[in-house]
């Protein structure tokens, strides 16, 4: 089956805690599967009263997409006055304090929920310096990060239509953010110099064989990384450097350069290609198609067999 992401049954307390358990969450199995989750919160109730008091060892980064205005935060049963929370700010919450809040207006956000042992994890890895523990910021202060926001952002469409979004797409967001909230924010200036240019050549052609070998099927991150002998960030700052793409975007071009082997053979339904080049489904591959190539695969194919 195609490599697609799933929103996963297990809630999320965030989500929990705010009246909202069936909010969109996706998991990513990045840094070693520690339970990375995104997830879109939008209530449009007022008047909910003060919400249960959150507490997980984790963190919540929390892009606002409409301006907050009238609400309260408690943080340890100490009221604070949220400052800043407009629409594209960013606000990063320590949910090892007890956090609960008033919210008496209508709130929408895209999230990004780090638990402390994925921090650590990284560090494991060699992707941020091992010592960061802590992650600086204010409790009830909103900031403007322009690359944290367009990474939430973008997940955007994944939370929306799962279906039609690959694991390693996900996977890649969630190593991308929770490397660059973890320099910026974890009193580093940059990310330590242990690795070199590209991928050596046996490196290049094992994770496209691997990549080509799974274009129906599950294929993540850890699993390329792990093929090259790298961790992910490794693999995927050399993958790109040696390409000029993302993994996944790689992936995504296996996947159309193998649709148009198919199409070129009429005898293959538009069905049968979008399930062997693991899309989620005809709808799913017309739609990539057709943003990739210009033109929807009926109309290809057309072209090519008159």
């Amino acid at each position: 089956m195609a490599s697609t992401a799933k929103s996963v049954s297990m809630r999320n307390p965030v989500a929990m805690a705010v009246g909202l358990p069936d909010a969109p969450v996706l998991t990513t199995r990045a840094a070693h599967g520690t339970g990375m989750q995104f997830l879109e919160l939008n209530c449009e109730r007022r008047n909910t009263g003060v919400t249960a008091a959150v507490r997980e060892n984790a963190f919540l980064f929390a892009l606002q997409l409409e301006k907050a205005i009238d609400f309260d935060l408690y943080a340890d049963g100490k009221s604070i006055q949220p400052r800043d929370f407009d629409a594209g700010a960013v606000a990063i919450f320590d949910l090892r304090m007890n956090l609960a809040s008033d919210l008496r207006d209508p709130f929408h956000a895209v999230n990004f929920y780090m638990p402390h042992k994925a921090l650590l994890a990284l560090g494991d890895e060699g992707d941020v310096p091992r010592h960061i523990q802590e992650l600086r910021h204010t409790v009830g202060g909103a900031i403007r990060d322009p690359v944290a926001r367009d990474l939430l952002l973008s997940m955007r469409p994944a939370l929306a239509s799962p279906k039609e979004t690959s694991e390693l797409f996900v996977d890649h967001v969630a190593l991308a953010l929770s490397i660059h909230l973890a320099c910026r924010y974890g009193n580093v200036a940059q990310l330590p110099r242990q690795w070199g240019g590209g991928l050596a050549p046996w490196q290049e052609r094992r994770a496209k064989d691997l990549i080509d070998a799974n274009i129906g099927y599950g294929l993540t991150l850890e699993a390329l990384a792990t093929a090259c002998n790298l961790s992910k960030r490794h693999l995927t700052r050399a993958f790109r450097q040696s390409t000029g793409m993302a993994p996944h975007q790689w992936l995504q071009r296996r996947r159309i350069d193998r649709a148009k082997q198919l199409l070129a053979r009429s005898d293959i339904s538009l069905n049968d290609i979008s399930f062997e080049c693991g899309f989620a489904d005809q709808s799913h591959f017309t739609k990539t198609f057709a943003r990739v190539v210009g033109v929807t695969p009926r109309n290809w194919r057309r072209t090519k067999l008159e």
